[in-house]
């Protein structure tokens, strides 16, 4: 907090009136009402008391215009109360009183020192010298904030928003349609005089990315996520084991002995991947065709040595002397599952029901989006090697944001490179923050060589 805020929060107080205008700063910036923000204060720790506070005062003493001061609060106290403060805040206040929230994209990260950002709307550049951000940040990082210049560097003011490159097209374009709005009312295109007029909207656009990504739809490569078991009465094993050997789809993974029934009695159970080998075109009809409004999760197989063999997982069949039972990732496939093992099985097994899991239980596993990493035993300059066939493959592979293109058909049209650019900045900003939470030094060089791109 910088040393003259104490004092400027003095002056507000000492003005009673502008008091009135709290409560419905606190209503769109915190969503709640003045008696609940206070209530929820006492109980917050030290540092989300401060944050809260720091962003209610940024914009009671920053952005917002008082009609009884015909000024903004902080223009007005250096007007009038200057002999409250020394030349030097008096400097920095007036720096901060004409400062404005924008976006910026995060160009570099120096760990412990602060970043080089760039505006998203101005193609302003600077460092941004700020500790605690820079552990924070990742390269490519989208993120809100006021950030106000001083001796040529400069300096957040409030909280830091942060989002992902992903965000930064819906960040553009409700930028956009809010701006050419604001000219065609006011005729003023001055990006400044928009944003100091229309602060609240940074925080709308914040709660709508928030909500888009808690509603976020999941999809697996057939049909939306949703786990489900599929159930069978099994009449006779060893048909259904000797069946299983003539076919490519299953992948035997393990055999265990079970106790089942009021005596306990020991069983064996058989476990096997349910692949996509050799049924691909019965699959086909219920293949995802459109995720663009939501994310895939990976199902491909990788060989030991990280290839891709153009195998699917599907789901998990297990298998006993009374039960059989699929595991699968969505009710396409279930329903799929249900009608091709009564047909493939017969009179050795019956089909029960299909049971719709809790989806609870996928909310804290890993994003499956990014291509899976080989076990952590492989040699570090195979472990690379590996890596890297991973990501080239992706360059074959279509890419919605891409308009269904690969990467490499992408790269030969001139008007998709800005487009194809954001896409590898995605995936460099992803490698980034793996490295910095594992100390990696996998980058993306090879990704920008292989396309024979440079930004």
């Amino acid at each position: 907090m910088a040393s003259f805020e104490s004092r400027v929060s003095e002056i507000f107080d000492e003005n009673h009136s502008l008091k009135r205008r709290i409560p419905s700063v606190i209503r769109i910036l915190f969503n709640m009402s003045e008696h609940e923000f206070k209530r929820n204060l006492q109980v917050a720790s030290v540092e989300q008391q401060q944050l809260r506070l720091m962003k209610l005062h940024d914009i009671l003493f920053i952005d917002l215009y008082y009609k009884q001061l015909d000024d903004r609060f902080l223009s007005w106290v250096i007007d009038h109360y200057p002999e409250r403060f020394t030349s030097e805040e008096l400097e920095e206040m007036r720096s901060q009183s004409a400062s404005y929230y924008d976006f910026y994209e995060i160009q570099e990260v120096k760990p412990g020192q602060g970043s080089r950002i760039k505006s998203l709307f101005t193609g302003k550049e600077g460092f941004l010298k700020d500790v605690s951000s820079s552990y924070q940040f990742s390269k490519w990082d989208v993120f809100y904030s006021r950030c106000y210049l001083l001796n040529g560097v400069y300096y957040a003011t409030g909280a830091v928003s942060l989002f992902q490159p992903s965000d930064k097209p819906y960040i553009m374009e409700r930028m956009k349609q809010a701006r050419d709005e604001f000219i065609r009312e006011f005729g003023d295109e001055d990006f400044p005089v928009f944003a100091k007029n229309n602060w609240e909207l940074f925080f709308q656009i914040e709660r709508e990315i928030h909500e888009k990504a808690a509603n976020r739809t999941v999809y697996t490569a057939f049909g939306k996520l949703q786990l489900c078991e599929v159930r069978f009465q099994v009449h006779d094993l060893n048909a259904i084991l000797m069946e299983i050997l003539d076919l490519d789809e299953f992948d035997f993974v393990e055999k265990k002995e079970r106790r089942s029934g009021k005596k306990k009695k020991r069983m064996s159970r058989y476990q096997y991947d349910w692949l996509t080998l050799g049924i691909e075109d019965d699959l086909e009809k219920i293949r995802t065709r459109d995720f663009s409004d939501g994310m895939m999760l990976s199902t491909k197989q990788l060989t030991r040595d990280g290839r891709d063999n153009n195998v699917e997982g599907i789901g998990s069949f297990y298998v006993d002397a009374l039960l059989g039972r699929i595991e699968t990732r969505s009710l396409e496939l279930a329903e799929f599952a249900r009608d091709h093992f009564t047909s493939l099985f017969g009179d050795a097994i019956t089909f029960k029901r299909i049971v719709k899991l809790n989806m609870e239980k996928v909310r804290n596993t890993k994003d499956e989006s990014a291509p899976p990493y080989p076990p952590e035993h492989v040699p570090p300059e195979l472990m690379r090697q590996i890596r890297e066939q991973i990501f080239l493959k992706q360059l074959d592979e279509k890419v919605p944001m891409l308009n269904n293109m690969t990467p490499r058909e992408a790269r030969k049209i001139p008007e998709m490179m800005p487009i194809l650019i954001e896409w590898v900045k995605e995936w460099e900003n992803m490698l980034e923050r793996k490295r910095k939470s594992v100390d990696d030094g996998f980058g993306i060089d090879f990704i920008r060589k292989a396309l024979d791109i440079n930004f």
